[in-house]
């Protein structure tokens, strides 16, 4: 191969390698932005008619616990505000009607397309447990772009035909 040739094959390569990091750029979701005040939030739930479901204080965070913001299966959302400015927002979704393994495949289907819009994510944990009776399972990985994180998790606890599971997402400002 000739110096143009290997020159031409790289400079494609790294076209390619530097279209798929910068996809998308990574947002707050509903249009929010980091730093937004509590009251400011509140107004725009009340304007989708979302419901405050919960509202505590959890160390030195205000925490808003909202249902009804209308996304396919987004059961609850999390606003996280420090000193009255919104820096974290998680994203709770699944049906009562899903087993196990439709959780696991909503997870990868979400994992595939969030890998497609910011990277290949780095994973953070794949742990898999018994205590006594509960099973308990935990999935997560993480994206980073700019000042924000984002983690998807899929949390199961199951014991015999009883179980609990959340898939989220969760943004944050670093």
């Amino acid at each position: 191969m000739g110096i143009s040739k290997a020159a031409a094959v790289a400079l494609a390569l790294f076209a390619a390698a530097t279209s798929v990091q910068a996809a998308q750029i990574m947002r707050v979701p509903f249009n929010f932005q980091w730093g937004e005040s509590t009251k400011r939030v509140e107004q725009s739930l009340q304007g989708i008619k979302a419901r405050i479901v919960e509202r505590r204080t959890l160390k030195d965070r205000t925490l808003l616990t909202v249902e009804g913001i209308p996304q396919k299966f987004l059961r609850r959302t999390v606003f996280f505000f420090r000193d009255d400015s919104l820096c974290e927002i998680e994203l709770q979704y699944g049906d009562s009607s899903w087993d196990s393994a439709r959780y696991q495949s909503f997870f990868e289907e979400v994992r595939r397309n969030v890998d497609g819009k910011y990277g290949v994510g780095r994973q953070l944990v794949l742990d898999r447990s018994r205590q006594g009776e509960v099973l308990q399972s935990l999935s997560g990985y993480q994206w980073l772009q700019g000042g924000m994180s984002l983690r998807l998790f899929l949390f199961s606890a199951e014991k015999n035909a009883q179980a609990l599971r959340v898939l989220s997402l969760h943004y944050r400002e670093i």
